[in-house]
């Protein structure tokens, strides 16, 4: 298989997207370069690797066993090393010249995105982001902080699909208003009922849904949501310095999903426009007028490591910095924290016992 590796229009050294800089960065020559500049210089580049995708077969080596099923080996272009990459890894780095490589043909064709959120927030500020979690956890392991290992952290882009949808529905619910009052020694009850009829169209806009079936994508609801004011067109050069994930799954298999999670939303739309103390919705119809989907990649600063034989998990959004993680407990801080505390609770009991005596 084919991989790109973007250079440097002044030195050729390897070019990686900066979201400090919010410019693809030289870190050998210290230039910076706009998309602008970098589609001047290589501007029909995505365009090749889609026609060169549909003449040309993967160049993988694959056998039959479950390792090789889920596995491909690919070139570096910068120094000729051997790459090894899940199937669904579209953007990954040379483990011998630390090169940043995208697999051309895992973005092209249908698999290529519509939309790309770049990362705004810089692996070193992910990482100071990490500490601040950790600092003021009483009960994290005095060793966790030198064991973990941050030079772990990755740039992932995860595949999202968009979906723009609009429906027509109609909802009939039970509604309550409840009144009470007291005269005298009597308390009194009155409540009302409705019959309450709501109908109208609502237009989901840039809806998200993971996907990729991998465990991993039930932590991104965790970091969720992204500000689409970021959105750019695709162009794999974001993806140079980062890693990237290529959606393994399909439209027909998630619409079902889909068309649940809007109409959990709708109903709450509805509900939202009657006004009454208690609403029950006793049935609603829903019908999609038009329905749109678009690929899209989303930025992520993810870390797995392993403490005393379990894995944890560090993720944060790379728009936002909303975070998400989990952290081992010391056992032992914990128990002596228990036993100080039953320590003070008695000898509070014990004097409040000999004040009352």
């Amino acid at each position: 298989m084919e991989t790109i590796a973007y250079k440097c229009i002044n030195c050729g050294g390897p070019l990686q997207y900066n979201p400090e800089k919010l410019k693809f960065y030289c870190e050998y020559c210290r230039s910076a370069f706009t998309e602008e500049e970098l589609k001047a210089h290589f501007g029909e580049l995505d365009e090749n690797l889609s026609q060169e995708a549909e003449q040309e077969p993967e160049n993988t080596q694959e056998n039959s066993d479950d390792f090789a099923a889920s596995t491909a080996i690919y070139s570096c272009e910068n120094c000729g090393a051997e790459i090894m990459a899940e199937k669904t890894t579209a953007a990954t780095f040379c483990i011998y010249c630390h090169s940043p490589v995208v697999l051309s043909n895992r973005l092209t064709g249908q698999y290529k995105p519509d939309l790309v959120i770049p990362f705004t927030i810089s692996e070193e500020s992910a990482k100071e982001k990490f500490f601040a979690m950790c600092r003021g956890k009483k009960f994290l392991p005095k060793k966790f902080l030198s064991d973990a290992e941050l030079h772990m952290i990755k740039g992932v882009y995860y595949p999202y699909w968009m979906i723009d949808s609009l429906k027509d529905g109609v909802v009939h619910a039970t509604a309550k208003n409840i009144r009470t009052w007291t005269e005298g020694d009597w308390r009194y009850t009155e409540t009302t009922t409705y019959k309450v009829k709501r109908a109208g169209k609502i237009d989901f806009k840039g809806f998200p849904h993971s996907a990729l079936s991998k465990e991993d994508h039930n932590a991104m609801k965790y970091v969720n949501p992204y500000d689409d004011k970021d959105m750019k067109q695709f162009t794999m050069a974001y993806l140079s310095g980062f890693l990237a994930e290529k959606r393994d799954t399909e439209r027909d298999a998630i619409q079902k999903t889909v068309d649940s999670e809007l109409a959990g939303y709708a109903e709450k739309i509805y509900k939202e426009t009657m006004d009454y103390d208690r609403v029950q919705i006793d049935n609603m119809n829903l019908k999609t007028l038009q329905e749109s989907w678009k690929y899209a990649l989303m930025p992520v600063w993810m870390m797995n490591f392993s403490y005393e034989g379990r894995n944890y998990l560090y993720a944060m959004n790379g728009q936002t910095g909303k975070t998400y993680g989990e952290l081992p407990c010391d056992k032992g801080k914990l128990a002596l924290f228990g036993v100080g505390l039953f320590i003070v609770l008695m000898i509070v009991c014990m004097l409040g016992g000999y004040f009352l005596s």
